[in-house]
């Protein structure tokens, strides 16, 4: 028998401890990149879920405007007259408006939001242009994850006048 070859009891070779470490660290450096991978597609997924409510709540704006507009009921809304201007919804309960936009009204902005939404009209003579901007809170009540980069939703929509 060759002295270099270590051989167990049954004639076996075992392995070093080196390689069941070399093998463990590779089975770690795998592991961590997987996990890694999870984290970046959960990060995307809460990203890609903010955008969708944003847009869902650009889209409900323009809709109540549509809405009071064909009605004519503004109430406390500031819709009506529809103005060439730009006008930020309100955020809190105490601000001009609230009840109109708020979860006792059309539901469009509720408590401690995590977006803020502005629209804009524009005069095109012939139509109005409504221009609705919902953008992620800049700190102020709850916050989207994933929006580090603050992308927010830009949705446009033209009435007739």
């Amino acid at each position: 028998m060759d002295p270099l070859q270590k051989r167990g009891p049954l004639g076996e070779r075992g392995e070093s401890l080196v390689e069941v470490l070399v093998a463990l660290a590779i089975l770690l450096f795998i592991m961590v990149s997987v996990l890694q991978l999870f984290t970046m597609a959960l990060l995307t997924f809460h990203a890609t879920n903010a955008q969708a409510e944003m847009k869902v709540k650009a889209e409900s704006v323009v809709e109540v405007i549509r809405l009071v507009r064909s009605t004519g009921a503004g109430g406390d809304s500031g819709i009506l007259p529809l103005a060439a201007g730009i006008r930020q919804l309100p955020t809190q309960s105490a601000d001009a408006g609230y009840s109109f936009w708020g979860p006792s009204g059309f539901a469009v902005m509720e408590a401690n939001a995590a977006y803020r939404i502005t629209y804009e009209v524009e005069d095109l003579i012939t139509e109005w242009q409504v221009t609705v901007f919902v953008e992620p809170n800049r700190g102020d009540g709850r916050v989207y994850l994933a929006t580090k980069d603050r992308k927010g939703v830009r949705y446009a929509a033209r009435l007739p006048r």
